[in-house]
């Protein structure tokens, strides 16, 4: 007897198993394809985030030594301005010295009545030394009117030198910074890239992170946990200054005793006979604290901005007759010096000995953002973190959280393999559902929601200067700023608190998940 078609029956199954391994095959591939494509975007999206704003801090960074440049630059002009006032002090200094010079003819007058020719030659010396000492004043007088103009230009100059406006160019790259990390601005551009390329339109979602809020923004006066904060608080000694006072390298500012020029002008003021052997001069630019004309290191503090002069005129008088002495030495002391503060500040001073402005206001700086002062408002890096190694030293990191939302799929068009499955196991018959389309979980199993697939990647952007120079903590003096991928637990907070935080806040069942594996000793973080 013919039996006919077994084959088939067998065919029939082993083609079924067949599907079903296909289906199985596409299913997890389209899942590990979704899941890479989930991680690349949150990759993308944290080394954005971490180029942002290494590019931010190098620009903020740049912009400080061009505020830097600035005030070392007023300090050359002050120190011109102050300079300037110590010629017209050395005038003085040498109608003081030509009074030193007199003292051995003033001596000889006590010998007029038992010796008249010294008398005679004392009185004339005394009278030639008279006549200079006028001529002098007179001169020193007559440069008012020449020196007002001067003047005022070159306090205006200084006070244009101090670029205020710098402050607002750093915060409108910091608001740009906070508009794409800490408002996820580049995550939600890339999401949108991945969009236009998807098939089931609004289903990725760019959240926003309260880490990377935390992880930059340092506040006013360093007072918050970030690390980009603006100016420190007046009281506090600022390396700014610190950095600006060592900036200072031209000797006409740090040292000056440039006495010769006015050494060579003094000597067109006397009459030929008469030398000036002399100028001395000391003199320094500096940011000393409020009324302190010194430029030792305790009090900078950028309260003010001073340039000082100081040091001795002497001078030779080779006018006596015999049998008088011929020539006669004198030492006069000059001083001078430039004091400017911030606007509405009345203590700006520009003295000299035996003179000074009537006015001096005009050599007022800006308008202090922290009274009293005169440095400009500035962006700074959070100098109370540079000495906790476990927050990395304050160089931010950042998360990136994406996800796929399933449940934005039109159902039955999705994936054709990911099924829905009625199974009877049970002694009772009753049916156990299975629902192979990854939207939510049995109810046996809870029936939570797991139809937001969740990655998350993170970044830093650290601070590394070419060469031997790894010691050197993070800073805003300079553009170092780099930026990488890193492990999510890259310090304690994101080890202890941060990832568990993040994935709550978006999805509290991957967070569960995350936390199940971490306590299981799982350290792919």
């Amino acid at each position: 007897m013919k039996r006919r078609g077994q084959t088939l029956v067998v065919f029939a199954l082993t083609l079924l198993l067949l599907v079903l391994m296909v289906m199985m095959t596409l299913s997890i591939g389209m899942k590990v394809k979704e899941k890479m494509e989930l991680q690349t975007m949150a990759d993308a999206a944290a080394y954005s985030n971490a180029v942002a704003t290494a590019r931010a801090f190098n620009s903020i960074s740049l912009m400080n030594r061009a505020l830097m440049g600035h005030m070392v630059a007023m300090t050359g002009v002050e120190s011109l301005i102050s300079w300037s006032g110590y010629y017209r002090g050395s005038i003085h200094g040498a109608v003081e010295a030509y009074n030193m010079a007199s003292l051995p003819y003033v001596a000889l007058l006590s010998s007029c009545t038992s010796n008249p020719a010294l008398c005679k030659c004392a009185t004339k010396a005394l009278l030639d030394i008279a006549e200079t000492q006028k001529d002098l004043q007179d001169k020193e007088r007559d440069l008012k009117g020449d020196w007002e103009g001067p003047d005022k230009d070159a306090g205006e100059e200084a006070k244009g030198l101090q670029i205020s406006s710098i402050s607002k160019e750093q915060q409108d790259v910091y608001t740009k910074l906070t508009e794409r990390v800490i408002d996820a601005g580049l995550a939600k551009k890339i999401v949108e890239e991945a969009q236009a390329g998807s098939r089931f339109g609004e289903e990725f979602v760019a959240q926003v992170s309260k880490v990377n809020k935390r992880e930059l923004e340092g506040g006013w006066g360093c007072d918050g946990e970030g690390a980009a904060c603006s100016r420190r608080n007046a009281g506090r000694k600022l390396h700014f200054v610190d950095a600006a006072m060592g900036s200072r390298g031209y000797p006409f500012v740090t040292r000056r005793g440039a006495g010769d020029p006015i050494k060579r002008k003094l000597q067109t003021l006397l009459p030929d006979e008469d030398r000036v052997m002399g100028v001395s001069n000391e003199g320094s630019g500096y940011f000393p604290a409020e009324g302190k004309k010194t430029h030792a290191a305790n009090p900078i503090d950028a309260t003010e901005v001073w340039a000082d002069d100081h040091g001795n005129v002497r001078i030779q008088f080779n006018r006596g007759d015999s049998p008088c002495p011929r020539s006669s030495l004198g030492t006069g002391s000059a001083e001078s010096h430039v004091r400017s503060n911030h606007e509405g500040d009345s203590s700006d001073q520009h003295q000299w000995t035996g003179g000074g402005d009537e006015d001096a206001q005009h050599h007022t700086m800006g308008e202090c953002t922290q009274c009293p002062g005169m440095w400009p408002s500035h962006m700074d890096y959070n100098y109370n973190l540079v000495t906790r190694d476990t927050d990395n030293w304050g160089q931010p990191k950042n998360y990136a959280v994406i996800q796929r939302d399933y449940g934005k799929r039109p159902p039955k068009r999705a994936d054709p393999w990911n099924l829905f499955f009625r199974f009877r196991f049970s002694p009772s018959r009753e049916a156990v559902e299975f629902d192979n389309s990854g939207i939510k979980l049995s109810e046996v199993n809870g029936g939570t929601d797991i139809s937001k697939a969740t990655a998350l990647s993170a970044g830093i952007t650290y601070y590394k200067r070419a060469g031997p120079h790894w010691r050197e903590p993070p800073n805003f003096l300079n553009p170092f700023w780099r930026a990488t991928l890193v492990s999510a637990h890259v310090d304690e907070q994101g080890k202890n608190e941060d990832v568990q935080a993040a994935l709550q806040a978006v999805a509290p069942f991957t967070a569960e998940a995350y936390e199940a594996l971490k306590k299981k000793g799982y350290e792919g973080w």
